[in-house]
C-alpha cells in the first residue's frame, strides 16, 4: 500500500425490513435517530451521535426470536455514555426493551427491539 492509510468513517449494520417507511419511523420516533436518506422505498440510513443502521426492505432472515432473545444475542451494540438517562429517554418515547436497564460487571446496559424483531444493546462500559 502506497501513500496514506484509509481511514474507515464507520460500520452500519444493515438490517433487512419488511417496512422501510416504518422502521423509519420507529428509528426517528421511537429512538431518536435521524434519517440520512431513503432510496425508491427500497434503502435507507439512520444516524444518531455517529452511530449508523441501514434499512433494507427485505424479508428478514428467519429466526427463531423467542430463542434469540432468550439468550440475550445482539443484532448491534452501541456504545454510549449515559445509560440510565437514555433507557429513561427511550422508555418514554415507548421503545420496547428487551432486556431492561441493569448494571453487569462490563458496564451498564439495556437492550431494545425493533419492530422486525432487531435487538440493539446499549452499552455504557464501566470505568
Amino acid at each position: 500500500m502506497n501513500g496514506r492509510p484509509a481511514a474507515l468513517s464507520y460500520v452500519a449494520p444493515v438490517f433487512r425490513v419488511t417496512d422501510l417507511a416504518r422502521s423509519i419511523r420507529f428509528y426517528r420516533e421511537q429512538l431518536g435517530f435521524e434519517l440520512d436518506f431513503s432510496y425508491e422505498d427500497f434503502y435507507a440510513s439512520v444516524h444518531r451521535d455517529g452511530c449508523y443502521i441501514h434499512l433494507r426492505c427485505a424479508a428478514p432472515a428467519p429466526r427463531d426470536q423467542a430463542a434469540f432473545e432468550r439468550a440475550e444475542h445482539l443484532d448491534a451494540c452501541a456504545v454510549i455514555s449515559a445509560a440510565a438517562t437514555l433507557a429513561s429517554e427511550l422508555a418514554a418515547a415507548g421503545a420496547p426493551f428487551s432486556v431492561p436497564l441493569r448494571t453487569m460487571p462490563y458496564g451498564v446496559e439495556f437492550y431494545v427491539r425493533d419492530p422486525d424483531g432487531y435487538i440493539i444493546g446499549f452499552i455504557q462500559p464501566a470505568a
